[in-house]
């Protein structure tokens, strides 16, 4: 399971990527993110398997706070949520207007 908890980014610049983002995926469920070019799809997921840190809230991975892993505990983590990353899709795409 994924638990997401108020996820907040914010770049060194001010531009807030993300901001109190809650959500929770049980086992064997889909979740679809969709936006506009540049409202922080890719930065979710990159804060998701802690390729950037996030500025405020958890990520919990079946039972795991992923924001507070650190060393061989965050590669583990990392080659664990890789095998189901490749799952995901992150695309993108202009939408009609």
């Amino acid at each position: 399971m994924l638990q997401v908890e108020n996820l907040t980014k914010v770049f060194p610049d001010g531009t807030v990527a993300l901001k109190n983002v809650s959500f929770q995926v049980e086992e064997g469920e889909f979740l679809a993110v969709i936006g506009l070019s540049g409202s922080g799809k890719s930065t979710l997921l990159r804060c998701i398997n802690r390729l950037i840190d996030p500025t405020e809230g958890r990520v919990i991975w079946d039972g795991v706070d992923v924001t507070g892993a650190r060393g061989k505990e965050l590669r583990r983590i990392r080659r664990k949520i890789d095998g189901q990353e490749r799952r995901w899709q992150v695309r993108d795409e202009g939408l009609g207007q």
